[in-house]
């Protein structure tokens, strides 16, 4: 009898540690770079004020500022303990009876970024830091500083290259400046996953429906923020058609899944007068020509669009570039651009961390890097909860209709079990329902530089 239950306790060590092993190796497997590298940031050429300072016991004397709008970072070095080679670490920031947490790769080593924005705008005089799973194998450490200009009566374009994109970016930075935004978004959302094959069974249908409904989404979900629906556009273009876009300009592009060249089978949802005023037509000079009518007639301050060298999706890539090309046609050297990634090649995963914790800076390898600014947008509790709504009222980043089958319901929720406790833990709530929004400023006026364009449009003009 002994024997045998000692061989159910072996088979049963045995098979949790392939599971553990299982989980490690799922866990991990998001980053697509060794976690052990230094973070590369080059700040010479930008506006920091850059202070070195000394931790004191993990406690640190801050400098007390006069302007209230402060993007803050600071430079750590650490190492991950045993415990943090397999289970996320993690620093808290302790500042006027407050506690942001911070989180790190699994197996996070040397040269990292705190956002410390929220403790510098408080007026504390002092952080302690808190390790855990981690530990600080420095006390000199760097804070860099950005006086961040207000917002408020600026003209505000936001690109969005599909339905959602604007939200998981940059919705709580249009839900306090409403009044002076416009929100367009470039493509229907007609690709992407089969996700309503309860309700759709045919391919054709079902992606002529999704782009219709997130189509929609895209142009009624603003309004939740304050944006007025006349400053709300949906231009219709085909997912994943811009790169083919580009390398033929003239040529007309046709959907992937719907089969089809007319983008009006989107763009005549939409509701703004705007629309009335741009061409139709699926290719390339159709595109810059919208955007040069919008720019034209907007006129914008600010200008938020991805980061093309930021961001891994093709159709990010080329909603600026596209963007670029457009503002060089019109001559436009005034105002700047809020830049974002909503997919970082270096990992999917990021920004890392809990829900409600600040975006930090992202893994960078390249000193080259291009930005005179960073501005870390707060978010409140209301706007981070409003954001949520917001996320919920867009389809597709929805659970799909599996639950309108019991069997697939059952199955699918064995999916959300595994992707919350074991990873990629990649939804875009996790993500982008944080403290604050993250954008790297540029000025327009650099678009004029041959070398700065080259850093910052990822080298895809030349390629």
């Amino acid at each position: 009898m002994k024997k045998i239950i000692f061989t159910f306790l072996a088979l049963g060590l045995i098979a949790l540690g392939i599971i553990l092993f299982y989980a490690h190796k799922k866990r991990v497997s998001v980053y697509n770079y060794d976690t052990s590298r230094n973070y590369n940031y080059n700040f010479k050429g930008s506006n920091a004020e850059i202070l070195n300072l000394k931790l004191t016991n993990n406690t640190l004397k801050i400098p007390i500022t006069a302007n209230d709008n402060i993007s803050a970072f600071l430079k750590v070095d650490i190492k991950s303990t045993l415990i943090g080679k397999f289970f996320r670490p993690q620093i808290n920031i302790h500042f006027n009876d407050k506690i942001i947490s911070q989180q790190f790769e699994i197996g996070a080593n040397k040269i990292r970024y705190l956002n410390v924005s929220e403790a510098l705008n408080s007026k504390c005089s002092q952080i302690e830091l808190e390790t855990k799973n981690i530990k600080i194998v420095s006390d000199e450490v760097t804070l860099f500083l950005f006086k961040n200009d207000s917002l408020k009566g600026k003209r505000i374009l936001i690109l969005s290259p599909h339905p959602d994109d604007a939200e998981i970016a940059a919705y709580g930075l249009y839900a306090s400046y409403p009044e002076n935004t416009y929100v367009v978004t470039v493509t229907a959302g007609d690709a992407g996953e089969f996700k309503y094959d309860e309700i759709y069974q045919d391919s054709l249908t079902h992606y002529l429906q999704k782009g219709k409904i997130r189509t929609w989404n895209s142009l009624t979900v603003p309004m939740l923020g304050g944006v007025k629906s006349e400053n709300i556009i949906n231009l219709g273009y085909f997912n994943e058609a811009l790169p083919t876009m580009y390398k033929n300009d003239t040529a007309l592009i046709k959907t992937r899944f719907t089969k089809t060249y007319d983008i009006s089978t989107f763009r005549k949802q939409n509701i703004s007068k705007t629309i009335q005023h741009l061409n139709a037509t699926s290719n390339w000079v159709s595109l810059i020509n919208d955007f040069t009518f919008l720019l034209d007639s907007i006129k914008p301050d600010v200008i938020i669009t991805p980061y093309p060298k930021l961001d891994s999706h093709l159709d990010h890539k080329f909603t600026s570039i596209a963007l670029f090309e457009a503002l060089k046609k019109l001559g436009v050297n005034k105002g700047k651009l809020l830049l974002y990634t909503n997919h970082l090649p270096e990992s999917g995963s990021y920004p890392y961390g809990k829900t409600r914790t600040p975006i930090t800076l992202p893994p960078n390898f390249e000193s080259s890097l291009y930005f005179k600014n960073i501005y870390s947008f707060p978010l409140s509790k209301k706007l981070q909860q409003e954001k949520i709504l917001a996320l919920d009222a867009m389809n597709d980043l929805r659970l799909d209709t599996d639950y309108l089958k019991t069997k697939s319901a059952f199955i699918y929720a064995l999916k959300i079990f595994k992707r919350n406790t074991v990873g990629p833990q990649i939804d875009y709530f996790r993500r982008s329902v944080r403290s604050n929004e993250l954008f790297f400023e540029i000025p327009i006026s650099d678009l004029y530089d041959t070398n700065k364009l080259k850093i910052i449009s990822d080298d895809i003009l030349s390629k």
